[in-house]
């Protein structure tokens, strides 16, 4: 008898609800409260954001950090830093539209570049989208899956291009064992409601340079000269902004920071083998994420590609069943930057792998906040509505 999908009457496979993440250590709760107790709310007043900056330069591998209010702010101010003001940009079409808004404000324009079957920025296609005016590339590591940066870097560095890396979906992934955020001249992560690390809001910079961190710090607190705590009126040496970190913020993601290596990563890293398990010879499955030992994925989210011609339906009836079937964060991938109202006026045409991978992909969560029979739920599920929709 075949079975009846959530989507049409039938019984869901999940009734009750998932953990919600962010998940805060109890640890956590106490340090955010201090600053409150204190009355040293500000980044200046307070010394934690200065210490985050410290402990996560640490934990990538680089020499500086500069902690900034967003993964957005964090792109903004690396751009404007390292002088790309105007000229073409190439980023990916498949990503958030922060990505390029990014280098919209900076005074540049994005240039989009089509995707890899991994869903990252395809460096075979780089080259031909290079113009006279291309000043810079940013890579982003989509849902926690690292780039192929050498061939993305090697493109820079011969061109005389630099290489921005949006880490926003990628704490914690690694290259050859360097964290991604190290491969090329800056590194831009998020630390917003969903991310690796939340702390509601916020962003970090990475580099090695220390004239560019210099100037992104400068840029992020009004483009005010550097200089300690506690001196007076300092001069405002660029147009800068008010991209500050409070200290709330940081004492979250100064707790969080410690168990992302104990707890947050391997539980991600542990429940995508799972999937992997389940998912790599399943009828109605094209491919699972790739990873390897060299180029090892954050896991923000698994993309799981659909294979469609084995499928009596498309990715969005697939997307519908399963959380029909109460599962939680299950959706696809944004739409290609290009097709974004704000940012129409860019694009030259279309990306037609991405928009490929867009329609074949349901996202599947694995929030470190959710249990091994969590993730065995998820796959009853995806199981289910594949064998239903199976041509």
């Amino acid at each position: 008898m075949r079975e009846e999908l959530a989507l049409f009457g039938g019984e869901k496979t999940a009734c009750d609800p998932f953990p919600p993440w962010p998940q805060f250590a109890q640890k956590t709760f106490n340090e955010a409260l201090e600053p409150l107790r204190t009355g040293r709310v500000g980044y200046w007043p307070g010394g934690r954001g200065r210490e985050l900056e410290k402990c996560w330069a640490a934990w990538v591998g680089a020499r500086h950090a500069v902690c900034c209010s967003s993964g957005t702010a964090a792109l903004h101010v690396s751009l404007v830093a390292l002088g790309i003001t105007e000229g073409e940009v190439i980023l990916p079409s498949h990503t958030f539209a922060s990505t390029a808004l990014a280098v919209v404000h900076a005074g540049a324009e994005p240039v989009f570049c089509d995707a890899a079957d991994d869903g990252t920025l395809d460096p075979r296609l780089i080259e031909s989208l290079l113009t006279p005016r291309t000043r810079a590339i940013v890579a982003v590591h989509l849902f926690g899956t690292v780039c192929a940066m050498e061939r993305i870097v090697e493109i820079g560095r011969r061109r005389a291009l630099r290489v921005i890396e949006d880490c926003a979906q990628c704490a914690g992934g690694e290259l050859k064992g360097k964290k991604a955020g190290t491969l090329g001249d800056v590194g831009c992560f998020s630390f917003s409601q969903g991310k690796h690390v939340s702390v509601g809001e916020g962003g970090m910079i990475v580099c090695d340079d220390e004239e560019t961190a210099m100037a992104c710090r400068s840029l992020c607190d009004y483009g005010r000269e550097q200089r300690d705590a506690d001196t007076t009126a300092p001069a405002h040496v660029r147009a800068g902004f008010n991209y500050r970190m409070t200290e709330v913020q940081a004492a979250i993601g100064l707790s969080e920071l410690e168990r992302i290596d104990t707890w947050n990563l391997p539980r991600r890293r542990g429940y995508a083998k799972i999937y992997d398990h389940a998912f790599s010879q399943l009828t109605g499955v094209k491919s699972v994420p790739f990873n390897s030992a060299e180029r090892q994925n954050a896991y923000w989210k698994y993309p799981l590609q659909l294979d469609l011609a084995r499928l009596a339906c498309d990715g969005q009836e697939v997307r519908k069943a399963v959380a029909a079937e109460g599962i939680p964060e299950c959706g696809m991938p944004m739409p290609e930057a290009y097709e974004e109202p704000a940012l129409r006026k860019w694009g030259r045409g279309r990306c037609p792998n991405a928009e490929a991978l867009r329609a074949r992909t349901v996202l599947l969560g694995l929030s470190p906040s959710w249990e091994k029979s969590h993730i065995e739920t998820c796959i009853t599920a995806v199981k289910k509505v594949l064998r239903v929709f199976r041509r």
